[in-house]
């Protein structure tokens, strides 16, 4: 009998049942195996991925002190893990393990009996996902020690931060002292038992994103609200959405009757449509302009043409060592272009960035001392932002 390593595939994310029933969601976890093709795993009819479980649904709690909300989510944090630990435990590991511990007998399709091996080979979630699934912060990276500041920057390849240490992370877990507790905290890592930590895997390379999360409703999401922003800013708004609804219905494309804006929330289906003609509908909308705009509207448009780039080379089945560099390159060049919508990004981060900016036009004499970016009122928001558009242009 000759043995099979079966990789498991698990899924989860939090699905909205209903608005009108107490915010209802439930949680399932998908599984499948790594040894179908991507083409029968993804056919219903053939139900290669099954329903294994259905994670707590934490209750929320609102107008209570601080510490006993902290006591809250950590018993939160305890009651998921317990769940993971009974789902998981097969494949744990052993204190005493023997020759043949984790090898199962199973009858395949081929109708013969296997000598199978399972192991945990990827876990398919979102970011608070994988936040709750390894008991890390939000907002940090579940990859990497990423400094929380650094995150969205570019990095080289040869210039990585380390990998999160799951035994170390274990070893501070056991270790139960104010000084491991510090360390957890530093490392915006959360305090206790971790099933993830006592699994014969590499923790870390288990998370892995899928085009719907990461690119459709993620990044492609954002790019369209930096669009929409920079086109607002320049008062080329309505040229933008007039040549957004003249895009013909071509093969798969669906006929627009909205614009950008008007759309409340798109789905994977219309983001996957909507990479086939956005780049040309920037194009024609940046059309013409004064030469001092032209620098401008050649960066948004290849900030644009970059992450439409990386996104059509994320859909390949499979890549070699050129696919590769060609994603690299594409990656390097929409964060070389991306401060264009600098201004357009919301959050503390872009304030930051762009006070930083002024600071530094400050100290070159290219901006009027009277000018405040941090009262941040819309008159002198356009004058801090006409000042930038034309320091970036030279």
């Amino acid at each position: 009998m000759r043995d099979t390593l079966v990789p498991l595939i698990l899924m989860s994310d939090g699905t909205h049942l209903s608005n009108f029933a107490g915010d209802k969601k439930e949680r399932p976890v998908y599984m499948t195996i790594a040894n179908l093709s991507s083409k029968i795993r993804q056919t219903r009819s053939t139900h290669s991925v099954i329903m294994v479980a259905l994670l707590p649904i934490p209750i929320k709690n609102s107008n209570i002190p601080q510490k006993r909300l902290d006591e809250q989510w950590q018993t939160n944090r305890d009651v998921l893990n317990e769940v993971l630990r009974r789902l998981l435990q097969p494949l744990t590991f052993k204190r005493n393990p023997s020759a043949g511990s984790g090898y199962y007998n199973v009858l395949c399709a081929d109708g013969n009996f296997r000598r199978c091996k399972p192991v945990l080979a990827a876990w398919l979630a979102d970011c608070p996902g994988f936040s709750d699934l390894h008991h890390l912060e939000r907002h940090v990276c579940f990859w990497c020690e990423c400094p929380k500041n650094e995150l969205g920057d570019y990095v080289h390849p040869d210039k990585e931060h380390p990998r999160r240490d799951q035994n170390l992370y274990r070893t501070l877990s056991d270790a139960n002292t104010k000084a491991a507790d510090a360390e957890h905290l530093s490392r915006h890592v959360h305090r206790g038992f971790n099933v993830f930590r006592h699994i014969p895997c590499i923790v870390s390379d288990l998370p892995k994103h899928d085009l719907l999360h990461s690119m459709q409703i993620g990044m492609l999401d954002h790019l369209l609200k930096w669009i929409s922003h920079f086109m607002k800013t320049h008062e080329w708004l309505d040229k933008y959405n007039a040549i957004w609804l003249s895009v013909p219905a071509y093969h798969d494309l669906t006929p627009k009757n909205k614009s950008d804006e008007e759309v409340s929330q798109w789905n994977g289906k219309e983001m996957k449509e909507m990479s086939w003609y956005l780049l040309g509908v920037v194009t024609q909308s940046l059309r013409g302009g004064n030469p001092a705009q032209r620098p401008i509207f050649n960066r948004a448009i290849e900030c644009t043409r970059a992450l439409l780039e990386f996104y059509i080379y994320a859909r390949y089945q499979s890549h070699d060592d050129a696919t590769l560099s060609y994603m690299e390159d594409t990656l390097h060049r929409f964060h070389t272009f991306k401060d264009v919508f600098l201004l357009g990004r919301a959050g503390k981060k872009a304030k930051a960035k762009a006070i930083a900016l002024r600071t530094e036009l400050v100290k070159k004499r290219k901006v009027d001392k009277e000018t405040n970016a941090e009262t941040w009122t819309p008159s002198k928001k356009r004058r801090e932002m006409n000042t930038w558009w034309d320091h970036i242009s030279h």
